[in-house]
This record gives C-alpha cells, sequence and structure tokens, in this order.
C-alpha cells in the first residue's frame, strides 16, 4: 500500500520519498505502474537492497530491479557509486517532479574513494577515467569494481576508460557511444541480471548504431535465481570479482 499512498501524496503536490527493499517491489510492481508512472507523478522510490544482499537470503536477492524498471514507461532510473553522489542524487530527484528510482545495495561504501563527484544534470553519465583500450561501462557499486580491474588491467600497460553511467533511464547514449568508438572494446559490469539490466541497453546502443569490429563483454548475473551466500561468495562463483573480470579481459580482446 505504500505505493498507492505516495501517489495519494503526490497529487496533492507533495514529494514523497519512499525506501523499500528491492525485493519487495517486486510485489508491489503492478502499483508503480499504474498508480506511479502512468500518472507521470513525481515520487522518488528508493531501491533498498539492489543487488545480493548477502544473508538476507534467495527469497531478498535484489538483482531483477533494473531489468523490471527499465520497461516501465516515465521511470528515471539511477544508481550511486557512493554515499555522496547518493545525497546527490535525492538532491537531483526530488527537484525533477516526476517518478525517479534510485536503487543501492545494502551495507556501507566500498574501500575506494572517489575524489571526484560531479553534479548531476542532463542525465549525464560520469567519466572516472579516460583511456584508449578498453572502455568498462559500470552502474552502482559496480563503479568501484570497475577502478578494481582497471588497477590490475593498467599494471600490464592496458588503457581503460571508465564510465559511470549513473542513469540507467534515459541511457547516456552520447558518453558510452564516444568511448566505444574510440576503443572498439567493452565491458559491462551490474548487479543485476544481465537481461535488460546495463548490458541489454549498451548492446542496444551498439546494434542501433550498427557498430563494427567490436569487442563486447557483459559481467552480471544469468538467468536463475541466486543461491543463499555471502556478498564475496557469490560475486566470486559468478565472475564478478576483479581478477576473473580483468583476466577475462586478457583472454577476450586482441590487444592484449
Amino acid at each position: 500500500m505504500h505505493y498507492g499512498f505516495c501517489a495519494g501524496l503526490a497529487k496533492t503536490g507533495m514529494i514523497p520519498v519512499v525506501s523499500i527493499y528491492s525485493s519487495f517491489y517486486q510485489r508491489g510492481y503492478d502499483q508503480v505502474i499504474h498508480d506511479i508512472a502512468l500518472q507521470n507523478l513525481g515520487v522518488v522510490m528508493c531501491v533498498d537492497r539492489a543487488g545480493i544482499v548477502g544473508n538476507d537470503g534467495e527469497t531478498h536477492q535484489g538483482i531483477l530491479d533494473m531489468s523490471f524498471f527499465s520497461i516501465v514507461p516515465n521511470l528515471t532510473i539511477m544508481a550511486p557509486k557512493d554515499f555522496e553522489e547518493l545525497e546527490n542524487m535525492l538532491e537531483y530527484a526530488v527537484n525533477l517532479n516526476k517518478p525517479v528510482v534510485i536503487r543501492y545495495p545494502r551495507g556501507g561504501e566500498g574501500k575506494i574513494k572517489f575524489d571526484v563527484h560531479e553534479s548531476i544534470k542532463n542525465e549525464k553519465a560520469e567519466i572516472i577515467k579516460e583511456g584508449n583500450n578498453l572502455s568498462i561501462i559500470a552502474i552502482g557499486k559496480m563503479v568501484e569494481r570497475a577502478v578494481e580491474v582497471a588497477n590490475i588491467l593498467e599494471k600490464e600497460d592496458i588503457s581503460v576508460e571508465i564510465i559511470n553511467t549513473r542513469f540507467l533511464k534515459p541511457i547516456d547514449k552520447e558518453t558510452i557511444l564516444k568511448s566505444i568508438m574510440k576503443t572498439r572494446n567493452v565491458i559491462t559490469i551490474e548487479d543485476n541480471i544481465i537481461k535488460g539490466g546495463l548490458a541489454s541497453q549498451v548492446e542496444d546502443i551498439i546494434v542501433e548504431e550498427k557498430l563494427d569490429n567490436v569487442e563486447f563483454k557483459k559481467f552480471g548475473y544469468p538467468d536463475e535465481f541466486i543461491k543463499h551466500g555471502s556478498v564475496q561468495e557469490i560475486e566470486k562463483k559468478y565472475g564478478l570479482d576483479a581478477e576473473h573480470i580483468a583476466n577475462a579481459c586478457k583472454k577476450e580482446n586482441s590487444y592484449i
């Protein structure tokens, strides 16, 4: 009932901000579509426990939300790389006066501290680092993973460009396309199922622009329910740890 209540508040001119587990949004999907998105109401929907949730168990894994939200019209979908970007996204969202989804994982920040936080405007991605050999396109907490992978690869003189997409929808096609055309080698990293998530968005760009000779590798979760386990155990099992991703890049790309 949270969704209908928020829709009612938005109809009166208020800007409700509601935080609900990713797995619980599955149960209120119909209300999100009909009560909020269809009416294009200014509700900020924070998606807590997005991605792998560790000890919360199989039923609470939040690996579907980017996919099922991405097909709903009128939704703006964002994911922050850290706490400061989350604050910036919240400020952006409450001033947008449209339905917004902001997803973030369970737990605290990662070990990497980002010195630069570009202002969030015009639904633009953020270039964390420029490079020439490989484009790593990541979203949310996986931006830190992209930095870890880049650090490994650059020890072998591989120049890596990192893009923090920030917006899954609408995605910053211009920035992503420019990077892909420069490197012709691209990987996506996301803590969501691959189908319908970031990888699908980037693949659509490659197909729509009819780009030839582009090496593309996707890192995310397969089309299956993920069993119980710690975040580290599950990421390692599904090849989402930094070492596995870096090794896969070395194997797949011809420039190495």
